[in-house]
Order: structure tokens, then C-alpha cells, then sequence
């Protein structure tokens, strides 16, 4: 026996199907061919990584990366967060059209659990977000009884530009709600659901099924499906520059049309944001925009510094936030002292570290040719007090284990290429052991923000000063 939600699916499908294969006299078939249209939905689809990475990145970054690309907006006009502080709103959209309300319409609508919004609903699973277009901003697409199916289904957020009813109610079920208003009244007089993961427009904007949708405190907005690479790439490179101008603005407080505005792959090398971003390490190229990122030549960038589109597949779930990047960044310019820890004692990894910190230290290395290295990474990986990394990393799957162990930086003993690009594409801190100022400089080029001169004894302070003046960028 088929659970009762699947059963009335099929239903409805068998039944629309039987409906469209009767006959039709010649004039009713030569109107249908006369009304073809598009697929609902891109051929493109957005994973779970893609998503991962557009939702870590600002509506602002996002809607700006799509206007470097020359699309009309993106913004859902009037969308409005239901609650101040509610969770950020990522998800992949499943679309529900509304139709104005008229006696046949509503006779001829499926009921019950074959109703179209009842199908959208039970299409979430976790990482979807439900879309509907309203026939006006303040009638009601739903409330509490609705509602409770998205809770259930742990819908990632609805969106509409029109209004919801029972706002206490829905507060409570913890999902993102953006809509144009809320309202006491009834939307059944009004409008009926009539079409699920169809194109719909909503507040303005053309929405797909698999279309990206995020929302912040600033509104919502669509990443289209079939494009999605592109804008997060744009995007990305967008909110470093941005970073770096805001940074250079508190410190050296001044006027922002010092470096703005700019676009995206003709910023010029002479312009003072050019200027600035040279001194920061930043080669920027139209996509590749970060610390330690090799820059291209006429906006293109090379293959193993790219990001998102046409990205290594190693490119991952991995992935820190800029601001996660920054922070470790400037704890090492901060403290630069670290406690590497290697011993081959069985049993005393975790101890050893533990004095360390007690003794004042706020950057800590534990090297995988420890015995329980990653159980001792594991053991601080939620203490605030200190930034932990992990050592003796040779390989990406090292890395990866490092990162899941609770490691926020990574750092070799030689320069490995595939690790320094592994970590720069998910923006993780890594520090390759470099013997030469050749292989300094060729680590910055793969994306190290930090190079480790080791073994460290063999050249000492003066090496370390004569190599940073030739290579001030290191």
C-alpha cells in the first residue's frame, strides 16, 4: 500500500494525463500546438555545495554579481522578513502560482490533498524553499494549519509577495517567512492555488523551479538555476574587494570614492583600488579575487585559481566564510607566536597542548605524526580561546580530515600544490613549508596567505628579513 501522500499524487497525475490523452477535434489540437511553451524549470541544477557556497555570501553581494552580468533584478519586491533576526533563508525553490478566485476555477482546481500546494509541500525535504505568487500583496497564501506541513517537512523558508495570517504561530515554527505583510483575512475568496513548480513571477522577478533563493534582513533574492556558478563567482570576488576597501576605510579613515565605484574584471592597476589590492596580495581577475589568488590576463582566470565554475570538484561542503578567513588571518598577525606540538608518547598530545595554553599561547599546531592527533584536535575545536590548526598535512584527505576534526588552519611541512589550492579554493588558512624564496613565492601564487620557512634554524631572522624585503608581498 503506497503512503496516502504518494498515493493521491499519482492520482493526480494519472488523472491529468487521461484527461490530456482523450480526444480532441482538429481545431482543439492545432490550439495546443499553437500554445507551446518553455520547460518550467533550468536543465541546470543547483547541488548541495553550489548552495552551500551562494548561501554564505550577502543578498548585496549576490543581486550585485548578477548586475555585473547585465540581468535585470533579482530582488522579490516587497518581500519583507516576517521576524527581526530570523535565520538567513537559503534554498532551492519549489513555485506555487496563484489564480484569481472564480467558481469554475475553484470547481475545477484538485482538492483535498491533490490541491497544488499540497504537492509543492510535500516536495521539501530540508533544502527547499516555497515561492508563491499572489494575486495581490495583501491577500493571504496561508497560516498555521498550512504552515505546519512546511515545519514538518523542515521547509527552509517561504517567500511570497503577498500576505500570511496567524503570525504568532508561525514565529514559533522557526523557518524563515518573508512576505509583503501579514493579515487576519481568508485567502480562499481571493485566489486559489492553482499550479505547483511552474515559471511564476513573484513580487516582480521570474522565478524557476531550482532556482536559488536567499534571504536576509536586507529582502530576497534569485539566483537563476542556469547561471548560478557564474554569479556566486562574481559575487565572491565582489565581497573580498569590498572587504579589503571597508578594512583600509576604518583604518585609514577617507571619503569611499577613493575606490569606488568599480567593476568587476576592469579594475585598473595604476587606480588606487588597484593599488590597494596589490598590497594586500590580491591579484585581481574577474572571478578570482582573494588573498594568494594567481591573477590572469584580460579578466581571465587560470584553471587551478578558480572558484566555482569550471572549479576543481575538490572544491567542497568544506568551505569557511570570508569573515572566518580574516579572523584567522589576523590572529596570526597578532600573536605570531604558535605551539607546534609533536611527540611520539602515546596519551600525551592532549596534556602537553593544554599547558601550552595555560602558559599563554593563542595559536596552536597539533602534527598528525602525533599518536591522537585529530581526537586532541577534536577535544579544542570548541574552545574561543585560541585559533588550533593542524600540522604534517601532505594530502587534500588529510586536509579534509584536519577540517572535519574542528582545525581552522592547515600547514605543511613542504610545499604540496594541490593541498595550498584545495585550501584557498574553501577559503582555509594554509601555511606550506617553503625552503626558498622561489618556493615562497610560487605558494603565494597556488594561494597561501602565510609561507613557513622551514626548517626555520637553517636560515634564521636574517634570512627571514633579507627574503621579506625582496619579496614584500610574502
Amino acid at each position: 500500500c503506497l503512503p496516502l501522500t504518494m498515493a493521491s499524487m499519482l492520482r493526480s497525475v494519472a488523472k491529468r494525463a487521461f484527461t490530456a490523452a482523450a480526444p480532441a477535434p482538429a481545431h482543439a489540437l492545432a490550439w495546443r500546438r499553437a500554445m507551446a511553451s518553455g520547460p518550467a524549470a533550468s536543465a541546470t541544477k543547483i547541488d548541495d555545495e553550489l548552495l552551500a557556497k551562494l548561501g554564505s555570501l550577502s543578498t548585496q553581494a549576490l543581486i550585485d554579481g548578477l548586475w555585473v552580468m547585465g540581468w535585470p533584478t533579482s530582488h522579490i519586491m516587497g518581500a519583507r522578513p516576517l521576524t527581526e533576526g530570523q535565520p538567513k533563508l537559503v534554498g532551492r525553490a519549489i513555485t506555487l502560482q496563484f489564480a484569481p478566485a472564480r467558481p469554475d476555477i475553484a470547481a475545477d482546481k484538485p482538492g483535498g490533498t491533490e490541491s497544488p500546494e499540497y504537492e509543492a509541500f510535500e516536495l521539501v525535504n530540508g533544502k527547499e524553499v516555497i515561492v508563491m505568487q499572489s494575486v495581490g500583496p495583501w491577500e493571504s497564501v496561508g497560516g498555521d494549519i498550512k504552515f505546519l506541513r512546511l515545519a514538518q517537512r523542515k521547509c527552509a523558508g517561504l517567500v511570497t509577495d503577498g500576505s500570511v495570517r496567524d503570525t504568532a504561530v508561525l514565529r514559533e515554527y522557526g523557518f524563515p517567512v518573508f512576505s509583503h505583510s501579514t493579515t487576519p483575512r481568508q485567502g480562499p475568496h481571493v485566489h486559489q492555488p492553482w499550479a505547483c513548480n511552474v515559471l511564476i513571477s513573484c513580487g516582480g522577478v521570474a522565478v524557476r523551479p531550482g532556482d536559488a533563493i536567499v534571504g536576509d534582513q536586507d529582502g530576497v533574492i534569485v539566483v537563476p538555476a542556469s547561471h548560478a556558478k557564474e554569479v556566486y563567482d562574481i559575487a565572491h570576488s565582489r565581497e573580498v574587494i569590498e572587504d579589503i576597501v571597508k578594512e583600509e576605510l576604518t583604518n585609514n579613515p577617507g571619503p569611499p570614492g577613493k575606490f569606488y565605484p568599480f567593476m568587476s574584471g576592469k579594475i585598473k592597476a595604476e587606480s588606487p583600488l588597484g593599488k590597494l589590492l596589490t598590497s594586500k596580495g590580491v591579484k585581481f581577475a574577474h572571478t578570482a579575487a582573494r588573498p594568494g589568488a594567481r591573477g590572469g590576463i584580460a579578466g581571465a582566470v587560470p584553471a587551478r585559481a578558480r572558484v566555482g565554475a569550471g572549479a576543481p570538484r575538490n572544491a567542497s561542503s568544506f568551505a569557511r566564510t570570508h569573515a572566518e578567513y580574516a579572523h584567522v588571518l589576523k590572529e596570526f598577525a597578532e600573536h605570531k607566536a604558535c605551539a607546534v606540538l609533536r611527540t611520539p608518547i602515546v596519551g600525551a598530545c592532549t596534556p602537553a597542548m593544554t599547558a601550552a595554553v595555560d602558559g599563554g599561547f593563542k595559536l596552536i599546531e597539533f602534527t598528525l605524526t602525533t599518536p591522537g592527533c585529530l581526537d586532541s584536535v577534536a577535544t579544542f575545536a570548541n574552545r574561543t580561546d585560541v585559533i588550533m590548526g593542524v600540522g604534517t598535512v601532505m594530502t587534500i584527505q588529510d586536509a579534509k580530515d584536519a577540517m572535519e576534526a574542528g582545525a581552522k588552519f592547515i600547514v605543511s611541512p613542504v610545499l604540496v600544490p594541490e593541498v595550498v589550492q584545495w585550501c584557498a579554493e574553501n577559503n582555509i588558512v594554509c601555511a606550506p613549508g617553503c625552503g626558498t624564496p622561489s618556493e615562497m613565492y610560487q605558494a603565494f601564487q597556488y594561494g597561501a596567505p602565510i609561507q613557513k620557512l622551514f626548517p626555520g634554524v637553517a636560515g634564521g631572522p636574517n634570512w627571514v628579513k633579507a627574503g621579506s624585503a625582496a619579496l614584500p608581498m610574502l
